[in-house]
């Protein structure tokens, strides 16, 4: 029996957006399996998601059998270990990396942040990144989040664009989720008095940029809340500045999020590059307005469900946040055009596109 083997080092990662997309596209993928709403290539074709000894799997699969094998470090696995495991048959990988030595796989590759905006990473993951990606685009088939990254992609690496498939995000996973509103009341919060900021400190998520252009916000009484963005060397969670006006939330849950995008003024997503961008959408999912950085890889995500601005102007996002802190009608705007974004997205779909990219190998 033929065997496809999903990567499944990505348990063993912090939970980012990468590892988000292959969790919840494992787990589209094995109801799929599960329903036999499969390509008639893949009908006789057994699954499973290879792990190395020890990873935690909390997935819970009913059609894809766990295989726990090998160990060391994720890289040092994936070149021996899965490589020796998956011979003779085909290979999918849904975090940018993968044995370069395969020859039957499919390899997603989230963006090119790496060579854009080399100043958010080490020297070392960028040159380990760097090669692998090199590597994989000539002798995997490739994917990837957006038609912008395809374009990306395939200028980087010097690739045919026509090779590549797009496999979009979605946020099925966000919409169902019950919020914890308890984060409200513990961060001191009201209903439309604050605005939402996720994200990290890497410079190209431009946290910076918009912590001061909210500091330059006159005459309406907004806080803005940061959730994880916050170095812990630097700032510990619940840490107010600016006169209580900037609250560092730290770390939260799916469901603290939700809870503060429902009770939020807006969703504000200031990055100056993405492969996509996710956190928008999920915002969209709980009827939060959003207002986000006018790049490509965001428009196309939010299509004409957001209020943009150039994330290099501070006034232009000083002046969004005062518009959808006054505007009653805009606001009713952009959640009845975002709750019709999403609806475009869904893991299902994208499932079977993954699906599609395995039967062609």
């Amino acid at each position: 029996m033929q065997t496809i083997t999903i990567n499944g080092r990505f348990l063993g990662q912090p939970l980012s957006g990468v590892q988000r997309f292959a969790r919840e596209l494992t787990l589209s993928l094995d109801r799929r399996i599960a329903a036999g709403a499969m390509p008639m290539l893949l009908r006789d074709v057994a699954w499973r998601l290879a792990v190395p000894h020890g990873t935690p799997v909390d997935l819970s699969l009913k059609a894809i059998t766990v295989d726990e094998f090998g160990s060391g470090p994720g890289h040092l696995w994936e070149q021996t270990a899965l490589l020796a495991r998956t011979r003779g048959g085909r290979l999918i990988g849904f975090g940018g990396s993968g044995p370069v030595a395969h020859r039957r796989q499919a390899v997603v590759i989230h963006d090119v942040t790496i060579f854009r905006h080399p100043q958010s990473f080490r020297r070392g993951y960028r040159l380990l990144h760097a090669a692998l990606g090199l590597a994989l685009t000539r002798t995997a088939k490739i994917g990837t989040v957006s038609d912008f990254s395809r374009t990306e992609i395939a200028s980087v690496f010097r690739v045919p664009i026509g090779g590549i498939d797009v496999i979009y995000n979605a946020v099925d996973h966000f919409s169902s989720l019950a919020p914890e509103t308890e984060i409200v009341d513990r961060l001191g919060l009201r209903k439309n008095g604050f605005f939402l900021l996720v994200g990290t400190m890497k410079p190209n998520k431009n946290l910076d940029f918009a912590i001061r252009a909210f500091e330059a916000l006159d005459g309406v009484e907004q806080k803005l809340v940061v959730v994880g963005g916050t170095a812990p060397t630097v700032f510990t969670p619940g840490h107010t500045a600016e006169g209580n006006s900037v609250v560092f939330a730290g770390r939260l849950s799916d469901a603290e999020i939700a809870a503060l995008q429902r009770q939020a003024t807006a969703f504000v997503f200031p990055s100056v590059y993405e492969g996509f961008g996710i956190p928008p959408l999920e915002a969209m999912t709980q009827g939060c307005p959003v207002l986000a950085a006018d790049i490509p890889a965001v428009r196309e995500a939010c299509g004409g469900a957001a209020l943009y601005f150039d994330p290099t102007k501070l006034t232009e996002l000083t002046d969004a946040m005062r518009s959808i802190a006054t505007d009653r009608t805009l606001r009713s705007s952009l959640i009845a055009q975002g709750t019709a974004n999403v609806a475009r997205f869904s893991w299902d779909r994208s499932a079977e596109r993954v699906l599609d990219m395995l039967a062609a190998l």
